[in-house]
């Protein structure tokens, strides 16, 4: 078997990524490879949208449950600087944190490990990521979609396999 020197496994707190942070122990373990443990903050599923016309604090939180904008003309403004912004920044911070804290509490003190927060769609990042730093084998536990929705939305480790230039492993 191939030895992979540097191994990425994503993680997001998720049982499938639980899954693939143990086999990716345990492969980092057998051949004494260097983990990255990452996880991914997807801003892409936030769909907010702030138009100039929130009157209040409270309109505008009433608005972030709008749909993203879609039609001719200017895109709406970006957010105001309120305190319900910045608490809801705090929060994001907060659960990246918590991810990285979890997936560090999983893993042992003997494997060599890195933890790393990316923004933006995981499989993109996660093969960007894996390209730049020559990651071997990226490890991704599969969130198990089926029938319509995965055809629709494909999944994340169907298209880190499909993008990445390195061997990615599935996890079940």
């Amino acid at each position: 078997m191939k030895r992979f020197e540097n191994i990425l496994v994503a993680f997001d707190g998720s049982l499938g990524s639980i899954q693939a942070l143990e086999a990716a122990e345990s492969l980092a373990n057998d051949q004494q490879s260097h983990l990255t443990v990452v996880y991914v903050h997807d801003e892409s599923n936030e769909t907010s949208v702030y138009p100039p016309s929130a009157t209040s604090a409270q309109d505008e939180l009433n608005l972030t449950q709008a749909q993203p904008f879609i039609g001719p003309g200017p895109m709406p403004a970006s957010p105001p600087h309120t305190q319900e912004n910045h608490e809801r920044v705090v929060w994001e911070v907060d659960k990246s944190d918590q991810v990285i804290s979890n997936a560090r509490s999983r893993i042992s003190d003997v494997i060599d490990a890195d933890y790393e927060v990316l923004s933006g769609k995981p499989a993109a990042e996660l093969a960007k990521y894996a390209e730049e730093h020559d990651v071997d084998l990226i490890v991704i536990g599969n969130r198990g979609l089926s029938g319509i929705k995965k055809l629709v939305m494909g999944s994340v480790s169907q298209k880190v396999a499909n993008h990445a230039m390195c061997a990615v492993l599935v996890v079940r």
